[in-house]
Protein backbone atom coordinates (compact mmCIF):
# COMPACT_ATOMS: atom_id res chain seq x y z
CA UNK A 1 0.00 0.00 0.00
CA UNK A 2 1.09 3.57 -0.63
CA UNK A 3 1.03 6.09 2.20
CA UNK A 4 3.06 3.90 4.56
CA UNK A 5 0.38 1.30 5.26
CA UNK A 6 1.22 -2.38 5.39
CA UNK A 7 -1.70 -4.49 4.17
CA UNK A 8 -2.12 -8.03 5.42
CA UNK A 9 -4.76 -10.20 3.79
CA UNK A 10 -6.14 -13.31 5.48
CA UNK A 11 -8.73 -15.79 4.22
CA UNK A 12 -10.52 -18.18 6.59
CA UNK A 13 -12.79 -21.13 5.89
CA UNK A 14 -13.39 -24.39 7.72
CA UNK A 15 -13.96 -25.93 4.30
CA UNK A 16 -10.36 -26.89 3.49
CA UNK A 17 -10.97 -27.11 -0.26
CA UNK A 18 -12.57 -23.67 -0.37
CA UNK A 19 -9.73 -22.19 1.69
CA UNK A 20 -7.17 -23.67 -0.70
CA UNK A 21 -8.96 -22.37 -3.78
CA UNK A 22 -9.30 -18.88 -2.33
CA UNK A 23 -5.53 -18.62 -2.00
CA UNK A 24 -5.44 -18.45 -5.81
CA UNK A 25 -7.27 -15.13 -5.59
CA UNK A 26 -4.90 -13.38 -3.18
CA UNK A 27 -3.71 -10.85 -5.77
CA UNK A 28 -7.30 -10.19 -6.87
CA UNK A 29 -8.26 -9.53 -3.25
CA UNK A 30 -5.49 -6.96 -3.01
CA UNK A 31 -6.43 -5.36 -6.35
CA UNK A 32 -10.07 -5.00 -5.29
CA UNK A 33 -8.94 -3.26 -2.13
CA UNK A 34 -6.45 -0.93 -3.82
CA UNK A 35 -8.92 -0.01 -6.58
CA UNK A 36 -11.46 1.05 -3.95
CA UNK A 37 -9.49 2.60 -1.10
CA UNK A 38 -8.00 6.06 -1.58
CA UNK A 39 -4.37 6.64 -0.61
CA UNK A 40 -4.09 7.49 3.07
CA UNK A 41 -7.59 6.18 3.90
CA UNK A 42 -6.76 2.51 4.43
CA UNK A 43 -8.86 0.68 7.01
CA UNK A 44 -9.09 -2.79 8.49
CA UNK A 45 -12.21 -4.80 7.71
CA UNK A 46 -13.73 -8.27 7.70
CA UNK A 47 -15.93 -9.41 4.82
CA UNK A 48 -18.06 -12.56 5.23
CA UNK A 49 -19.42 -14.67 2.39
CA UNK A 50 -21.99 -17.49 2.43
CA UNK A 51 -21.29 -19.84 -0.48
CA UNK A 52 -23.55 -22.49 -1.98
CA UNK A 53 -21.61 -25.10 -3.95
CA UNK A 54 -23.55 -27.10 -6.54
CA UNK A 55 -23.02 -30.69 -7.66
CA UNK A 56 -20.67 -29.54 -10.46
CA UNK A 57 -18.39 -27.81 -7.96
CA UNK A 58 -19.33 -24.27 -9.01
CA UNK A 59 -20.16 -21.49 -6.58
CA UNK A 60 -23.83 -21.35 -7.51
CA UNK A 61 -24.69 -18.65 -5.01
CA UNK A 62 -22.45 -16.22 -3.14
CA UNK A 63 -24.14 -14.08 -0.51
CA UNK A 64 -22.35 -11.15 1.10
CA UNK A 65 -23.26 -10.68 4.74
CA UNK A 66 -24.48 -7.18 5.51
CA UNK A 67 -21.81 -4.65 6.42
CA UNK A 68 -21.98 -1.12 7.81
CA UNK A 69 -19.18 0.22 5.67
CA UNK A 70 -20.08 1.21 2.09
CA UNK A 71 -16.41 0.85 1.20
CA UNK A 72 -16.35 -2.76 2.45
CA UNK A 73 -19.52 -3.50 0.47
CA UNK A 74 -17.94 -2.17 -2.72
CA UNK A 75 -14.82 -4.28 -2.16
CA UNK A 76 -16.99 -7.33 -1.44
CA UNK A 77 -18.85 -6.96 -4.75
CA UNK A 78 -15.53 -6.78 -6.60
CA UNK A 79 -14.34 -9.94 -4.85
CA UNK A 80 -17.60 -11.75 -5.53
CA UNK A 81 -17.04 -11.38 -9.29
CA UNK A 82 -13.63 -13.03 -8.94
CA UNK A 83 -15.01 -15.84 -6.78
CA UNK A 84 -17.65 -16.68 -9.38
CA UNK A 85 -14.89 -17.69 -11.79
CA UNK A 86 -13.50 -20.52 -9.65
CA UNK A 87 -14.84 -23.82 -8.38
CA UNK A 88 -14.01 -26.97 -6.45
CA UNK A 89 -14.15 -30.69 -7.18
CA UNK A 90 -17.62 -31.83 -8.35
CA UNK A 91 -19.81 -34.38 -6.63
CA UNK A 92 -19.98 -32.79 -3.18
CA UNK A 93 -22.68 -30.07 -3.06
CA UNK A 94 -22.62 -28.15 0.20
CA UNK A 95 -22.71 -24.76 1.91
CA UNK A 96 -19.52 -23.04 3.05
CA UNK A 97 -18.50 -19.84 4.74
CA UNK A 98 -15.51 -17.71 3.87
CA UNK A 99 -14.16 -14.70 5.74
CA UNK A 100 -11.74 -12.28 4.12
CA UNK A 101 -9.87 -9.99 6.48
CA UNK A 102 -7.83 -6.94 5.63
CA UNK A 103 -5.53 -5.82 8.41
CA UNK A 104 -3.60 -2.57 8.35
CA UNK A 105 -0.48 -2.49 10.49
CA UNK A 106 2.84 -0.73 10.62
CA UNK A 107 6.20 -2.42 11.01
CA UNK A 108 7.45 -5.86 10.05
CA UNK A 109 5.68 -9.16 10.55
CA UNK A 110 6.77 -11.10 13.57
CA UNK A 111 8.30 -14.53 13.25
CA UNK A 112 6.16 -17.62 13.61
CA UNK A 113 5.53 -18.74 17.14
CA UNK A 114 7.99 -21.26 18.37
CA UNK A 115 6.87 -24.55 19.82
CA UNK A 116 6.85 -24.30 23.60
CA UNK A 117 6.39 -20.51 23.67
CA UNK A 118 4.13 -19.52 26.55
CA UNK A 119 3.97 -15.72 26.50
CA UNK A 120 0.18 -15.56 26.08
CA UNK A 121 -2.97 -17.64 26.46
CA UNK A 122 -2.94 -18.75 22.85
CA UNK A 123 0.62 -20.07 23.09
CA UNK A 124 -0.22 -21.90 26.31
CA UNK A 125 -3.19 -23.55 24.62
CA UNK A 126 -1.06 -24.60 21.64
CA UNK A 127 1.48 -26.32 23.88
CA UNK A 128 -1.26 -28.20 25.77
CA UNK A 129 -3.04 -29.62 22.70
CA UNK A 130 -1.72 -33.15 23.12
CA UNK A 131 -2.97 -33.21 26.72
CA UNK A 132 -6.52 -32.11 25.93
CA UNK A 133 -9.16 -34.66 26.90
CA UNK A 134 -11.09 -34.41 23.64
CA UNK A 135 -8.08 -35.54 21.61
CA UNK A 136 -7.31 -38.39 23.99
CA UNK A 137 -10.90 -39.58 23.60
CA UNK A 138 -10.28 -40.11 19.87
CA UNK A 139 -7.67 -42.72 20.75
CA UNK A 140 -9.28 -44.19 23.88
CA UNK A 141 -12.51 -44.99 22.04
CA UNK A 142 -10.68 -47.13 19.48
CA UNK A 143 -8.25 -48.62 21.95
CA UNK A 144 -11.20 -50.23 23.71
CA UNK A 145 -11.67 -52.35 20.57
CA UNK A 146 -7.97 -52.75 19.80
CA UNK A 147 -5.80 -52.69 22.95
CA UNK A 148 -2.61 -52.85 20.87
CA UNK A 149 -3.49 -49.77 18.80
CA UNK A 150 -0.63 -47.28 18.66
CA UNK A 151 1.09 -44.86 16.35
CA UNK A 152 1.76 -41.19 15.77
CA UNK A 153 1.03 -38.42 13.30
CA UNK A 154 1.40 -34.69 12.90
CA UNK A 155 -1.35 -32.24 12.01
CA UNK A 156 0.04 -29.10 10.46
CA UNK A 157 -2.46 -26.25 10.52
CA UNK A 158 -2.75 -22.50 10.26
CA UNK A 159 -4.11 -20.43 13.12
CA UNK A 160 -5.66 -17.06 12.30
CA UNK A 161 -5.23 -13.98 14.46
CA UNK A 162 -8.88 -14.43 15.49
CA UNK A 163 -8.22 -17.93 16.80
CA UNK A 164 -9.73 -19.96 13.94
CA UNK A 165 -8.12 -23.16 12.63
CA UNK A 166 -7.88 -23.87 8.91
CA UNK A 167 -5.77 -25.55 6.22
CA UNK A 168 -5.14 -28.74 8.23
CA UNK A 169 -2.66 -31.16 6.67
CA UNK A 170 -1.62 -34.67 7.77
CA UNK A 171 2.10 -35.38 8.13
CA UNK A 172 4.29 -38.32 9.26
CA UNK A 173 1.44 -40.74 9.88
CA UNK A 174 2.04 -44.26 11.26
CA UNK A 175 -1.56 -44.86 12.41
CA UNK A 176 -3.44 -47.55 10.49
CA UNK A 177 -6.76 -46.62 12.10
CA UNK A 178 -8.16 -43.67 10.10
CA UNK A 179 -10.85 -43.05 12.70
CA UNK A 180 -8.32 -41.63 15.17
CA UNK A 181 -6.94 -39.24 12.55
CA UNK A 182 -10.36 -38.11 11.31
CA UNK A 183 -11.58 -37.67 14.85
CA UNK A 184 -8.54 -35.52 15.77
CA UNK A 185 -9.02 -33.39 12.65
CA UNK A 186 -12.70 -32.79 13.47
CA UNK A 187 -11.88 -31.88 17.07
CA UNK A 188 -9.16 -29.51 15.88
CA UNK A 189 -11.49 -27.82 13.38
CA UNK A 190 -13.95 -27.12 16.20
CA UNK A 191 -11.27 -25.76 18.53
CA UNK A 192 -11.33 -22.00 19.06
CA UNK A 193 -8.08 -20.46 20.29
CA UNK A 194 -7.65 -17.13 22.06
CA UNK A 195 -6.78 -14.20 19.83
CA UNK A 196 -3.08 -13.62 19.30
CA UNK A 197 -1.04 -10.64 20.45
CA UNK A 198 -0.52 -9.60 16.82
CA UNK A 199 -2.42 -9.79 13.54
CA UNK A 200 -0.14 -12.51 12.21
CA UNK A 201 -1.38 -15.95 11.23
CA UNK A 202 0.65 -18.79 12.71
CA UNK A 203 1.59 -22.23 11.38
CA UNK A 204 1.44 -24.95 14.02
CA UNK A 205 2.61 -28.57 14.09
CA UNK A 206 0.44 -30.64 16.43
CA UNK A 207 2.17 -33.95 17.23
CA UNK A 208 -0.19 -36.75 18.25
CA UNK A 209 1.45 -39.83 19.75
CA UNK A 210 -0.27 -42.83 21.33
CA UNK A 211 1.34 -45.99 22.62
CA UNK A 212 -0.25 -49.05 24.08
CA UNK A 213 -0.03 -48.81 27.86
CA UNK A 214 -1.26 -52.29 28.53
CA UNK A 215 0.98 -53.90 31.17
CA UNK A 216 3.20 -56.63 29.87
CA UNK A 217 2.68 -60.01 31.53
CA UNK A 218 5.22 -60.89 34.15
CA UNK A 219 7.83 -63.48 33.27
CA UNK A 220 6.76 -66.89 34.60
CA UNK A 221 8.34 -67.75 37.90
CA UNK A 222 10.31 -70.93 38.28
CA UNK A 223 8.20 -73.86 39.44
CA UNK A 224 8.74 -74.96 42.97
CA UNK A 225 8.27 -78.45 44.41
CA UNK A 226 6.29 -78.22 47.62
Amino acid sequence: MEGGELLRVFGYSKDVEVARKMKLLDMDFIDCYQDTIKIGEAESMDIDFDIEIDNDGFFEMIEIERMKSKTATKIAKCIKKEMELIGVRPGNPRDAKFRLSYKIAKGKLKHKEKKGQTNDLRSQMITSLAKMKKFKECYDKRRAKNPKLQGKFTLKFTLSSDGEVYDIKLRNNTFTDKYVINCAVEKLEDTIFPKGDSDDEVEINFDFTATSDNPRPDKPRKSLSL
